[in-house]
């Protein structure tokens, strides 16, 4: 029986069409995050004249969300250690895009404020662990590489939200801006099949036949089957201080 040392492993990897498999998915939700944060900004001269308010007031919204977000990265970071990082990313995509299209559909500025704080959780929770699990399979050379790469699609996202809202609000009103952010909902069939989980969370469930699988795809020559025994490096380093 053969000793995996997974982290080990992974770190001398190429980059190859599995990593860009992880990478696209990544930078996918970042954008759709990038564009719900956004596109508040694009929206915010029409509710302040729909609904009357002041640009104090409009300006709440974006305290709910952050607010939200602080939480959703608090509350999703812990809870993804445990319950695997992948689950958790699909969760939150899920909830921001949910409550960001919802949100459309209110028409007073409290219901529309509950409703950006909880997808400020969803937006908070999704962010750490699309990092975490682009860290966690990206090869060493090329780590910080993918992680400034995957971020830039935060920035695209906000492009998106403002060239969006320049045709969507004169034709058919800031509302068709807000729905457009359940796009990811369409997608999230492919998000499922395409990104994998965690390597932390195979090895801590005892999930060896998923593990092999995916390190496979990431090692196609390294014909990895469940017979096999793994261990993270942080693991392996762990049994080695003891030792001695």
């Amino acid at each position: 029986m053969r000793t995996i040392r997974v982290s080990e492993m992974i770190d001398e990897q190429k980059f190859n069409r599995f990593h860009l498999q992880i990478l696209l998915c990544c930078i996918f939700i970042i954008i759709c995050d990038g564009y719900d944060m956004f596109m508040l900004g694009t929206i915010l001269p029409s509710l302040m004249t729909e609904w009357k308010i002041t640009a104090v007031e409009a300006g709440l919204f974006s305290s709910y969300a952050l607010f939200g977000m602080m939480i959703g990265a608090l509350v999703f970071g812990p809870i993804a250690d445990k319950f695997g990082r992948k689950k958790v990313i699909l969760i939150c995509t899920v909830i921001f895009s949910i409550f960001t299209f919802t949100s459309g559909f209110e028409d007073t500025p409290t219901s529309f404020g509950i409703q950006r704080f909880i997808a400020g959780l969803g937006l908070g929770g999704v962010m750490p662990n699309l990092i975490a699990i682009i860290t966690e399979y990206a090869p060493k050379k090329l780590r910080s590489t993918l992680v400034a790469i995957m971020f830039s699609g935060h920035a695209l996202g906000g492009v998106v939200a403002s060239l969006g809202a320049m045709y969507l609000i004169p034709n058919f009103g800031w509302r068709a801006v807000v729905w457009l952010g359940a796009l990811p909902l369409i997608f999230m069939p492919i998000l499922y099949k395409m990104l994998p989980e965690s390597l932390n969370y195979f090895i801590l469930k005892n999930q060896k036949s998923q593990l092999a699988d995916v390190l496979n795809q990431v090692d196609v020559n390294g014909k990895y089957t469940a017979n096999d025994h793994y261990v993270l490096h942080e693991k392996v380093k762990m049994i080695l201080l003891v030792s001695r």
